[in-house]
């Protein structure tokens, strides 16, 4: 069911933007998604960590939290005084979490999941860099201090097909006919991105097919089953992390004349090293689930 959810509203914003792309519906509608279904996925990844180390004792939980923490303050360092390594850093580890989320129920048994996951979210962020190249390479231009004009994005999409492909004919059996329908879905993304600007493009593909699933899977991890009830539970949960997830950016926001320059630097970091614990967590509860 939740794959028809995601084709579904993958046409209707695709319907929505060719309407509304004369006015500036497309941004608000990007920001809310991202707002909401975005930030709300991972909200809840103390709660996440708490279940996993029920039995635990309370010293061996505040010393999780305690590193989740410093991972996050190392990372934010690391992307904000190395942009260029960070990015890439950045890059590698959200293109396995975005395939590990799309792949991870269909290739359990597979010796190969780590290299599907890995490229085939790659593959996803070099067709929506490759769309929307100019605007991609001005972004990221500004954000590392760095011209990356040169950077070879063909070749590296290229490569992510070829290398997808492989490793489908060599999983054949595993996937079965879902090969037609992830070529599907791979077509429907790139019409996506190819009919909207930069910003709905991520939101879209962010919130419909990475963070709404996402959801669903820790509401499955925490409480056994997915129904309205668990979903309000999951949201009262994740309540309190969202709230002060808004609170920071608005006061990045707030005090965007004070950090001058540095503001989308600073955003930037702030947002990478609230992401990267995060994606070691779910990769947690996802290889404890399979």
């Amino acid at each position: 069911m939740i794959s028809r959810l995601k084709v579904f509203f993958t046409i209707l914003i695709i319907s929505i933007y060719i309407v509304f792309s004369f006015s500036n519906l497309d941004v608000i509608l990007s920001a809310l998604l991202i707002l909401s279904f975005g930030l709300i996925h991972g909200a809840c990844d103390i709660t996440l960590i708490t279940t996993k180390l029920r039995k635990s004792s309370f010293q061996i939980k505040s010393k999780i939290i305690f590193l989740y923490v410093l991972l996050a303050f190392i990372s934010f360092f690391v992307v904000y005084k190395l942009p260029v390594i960070g990015f890439m850093i950045f890059l590698i580890i959200s293109s396995y979490h975005f395939g590990e989320q799309h792949f991870h129920l269909k290739l359990k048994k597979s010796k190969l999941k780590f290299w599907h996951f890995l490229f085939y979210g790659l593959l996803i962020f070099m067709i929506m860099i490759e769309i929307h190249r100019n605007i991609v390479l001005e972004v990221l231009n500004t954000l590392l201090n760095y011209n990356i004009g040169n950077f070879p994005t063909q070749i590296i999409l290229l490569v992510c097909i070829i290398i997808n492909f492989i490793l489908w004919m060599i999983d054949y059996n595993r996937l079965k006919l879902s090969v037609w329908k992830e070529l599907f879905y791979l077509m429907l993304i790139s019409v996506l991105f190819y009919t909207t600007n930069l910003i709905v493009s991520f939101a879209a593909y962010f919130v419909i097919w990475h963070s709404i699933p996402s959801i669903f899977d820790q509401i499955n991890y925490l409480y056994k089953e997915v129904s309205i009830k668990t979903a309000f539970l999951y949201l009262k949960k994740s309540g309190f992390y969202w709230a002060v997830s808004i609170s920071g950016l608005v006061f990045l926001v707030l005090y965007k004349e004070i950090m001058g320059d540095d503001f989308y630097r600073i955003t930037y970091s702030f947002v990478v090293s609230v992401t990267i614990p995060h994606m070691f967590v779910i990769n947690n509860i996802l290889s404890e689930s399979n």
